[in-house]
């Protein structure tokens, strides 16, 4: 019997987590460059709509309507390439760049909140292994640099020292690019000023922190209804009328008879719909949430729907298992967390699920950090 056998596969595991470039990379250039070869550079479908508003954006200086200033990160990294002629590669190169900056973002972040090198290891293979997210990356709109994006400022976010002018100079510029790459980006706001309150100023709350604080909600508040009525094909009581829990497609054949505001697109548009129509909201709400966190659609293929059950559920599964060491070790972190699940979970409840997941699929990082939380449990009792 070989009794070195466990030293050296100790020893193997141990190099691989000092040094995770071993990993990361290799296991990134495999899932990119099976999906590089499977769809190619996908230019078609959502893609064709952002393409479109780059052309007019180069030729008008404008877009075809003001809902698209929120998602003007990719319409004008699309806009560069095509206006120096040098076609799709390059931007697809710029979002395969962030993607992979992400991914390292991401180990770092991990490794701050586990201080565990193989726990930081095993959360970025995970989020590798998580094929539809990373499946954006080949395609000409917003979710690859959003979900990038969003994974490196919360990576940032969560491993700074100290609140400064600067700090909070950097964390406003980078909630303006979240805002203007997908409008969900605003929700990073109240995730973030909740962040910075539980880990800065909770234990001094002089007058000034809690003036900038309440200041921080009346800017993102007034922020929000501002993104609501920005027009467009943007019309919230629309999934209402329609009963949508997927976006787009009506369950019902004729309008519903609503209770509307005259401005349904507001924040008191909205809450009029509640308060006048609380047994339908009830209703479209829990289906909504189904959708959301069930995953499964009856027009994915049955090996699409197993992944996402057997990949998600499990992440469900062992957040359940470990949901106690974030409140206790990483309470701010865990506040955001939380924050920014729930602020997706009732975006999607107020409007509509989307066709692919991507709604969902943009949190899934954040599952996969509160799914750590069960292994670095187990490893905390085994060190006591």
């Amino acid at each position: 019997m070989d009794t070195d056998k466990p030293k050296r596969t100790r020893k193997i595991l141990t190099t691989v987590s000092e040094r995770p470039v071993w990993v990361i990379g290799p296991l990134w250039a495999l899932v990119n460059g099976y999906y590089l070869l499977k769809d190619g550079i996908v230019v078609t479908g959502e893609s064709e709509k952002y393409i479109r508003e780059a052309h007019t954006f180069i030729q008008t200086g404008h877009l075809h309507s003001g809902n698209y200033w929120l998602y003007f990160t990719q319409i004008f990294l699309l806009s560069i390439f095509i206006k120096l002629k040098l076609g799709f590669v390059f931007p697809f190169l710029v979002q395969l760049t962030v993607n992979l900056i992400s991914c390292f973002s991401f180990q770092k972040l991990a490794l701050r909140l586990f201080q565990n090198k193989h726990i930081a290891l095993g959360a970025v293979i995970i989020l590798l292994l998580n094929l539809p997210y990373q499946e954006f990356n080949h395609m000409m709109q917003t979710e690859s640099l959003y979900f990038s994006l969003a994974v490196i400022y919360s990576s940032w976010l969560l491993r700074i020292k100290n609140l400064s002018l600067g700090t909070i100079a950097t964390i406003a510029v980078w909630l303006f690019v979240l805002s203007v790459t997908r409008p969900t980006g605003l929700l990073f706001t109240p995730a973030s000023i909740v962040y910075l309150f539980a880990r800065f100023l909770a234990q001094n709350r002089s007058a000034g922190k809690l003036a900038l604080f309440v200041l921080s909600w009346v800017l993102f508040i007034y922020a929000l209804n501002l993104a609501l009525g920005s027009g467009g094909r943007l019309n919230l009581m629309l999934p209402f009328e329609k009963e949508n829990i997927i976006c787009e497609v009506p369950t019902i054949d004729e309008p519903a008879n609503i209770s509307r505001a005259e401005n349904g697109n507001s924040l008191f548009g909205l809450a009029f719909y509640v308060t006048h129509n609380f047994g339908q909201f009830c209703r479209l709400a829990w289906l909504r949430t189904l959708a959301f966190f069930g995953l499964w659609r009856s027009y994915f293929s049955l090996p699409h729907n197993i992944f996402l059950i057997v990949y998600f559920f499990s992440l469900y599964l062992l957040g359940i298992l470990g949901w106690r060491y974030f409140p206790k070790t990483q309470p701010p972190a865990f506040y955001f967390l939380i924050c920014l699940i729930s602020f997706m979970w009732m975006t999607v409840i107020i409007t509509c699920d989307d066709w692919h997941n991507r709604f969902f699929l943009s949190i899934s990082p954040l599952l996969i950090l509160l799914s750590m939380g069960f292994p670095a449990k187990k490893l905390n009792r085994q060190s006591e």
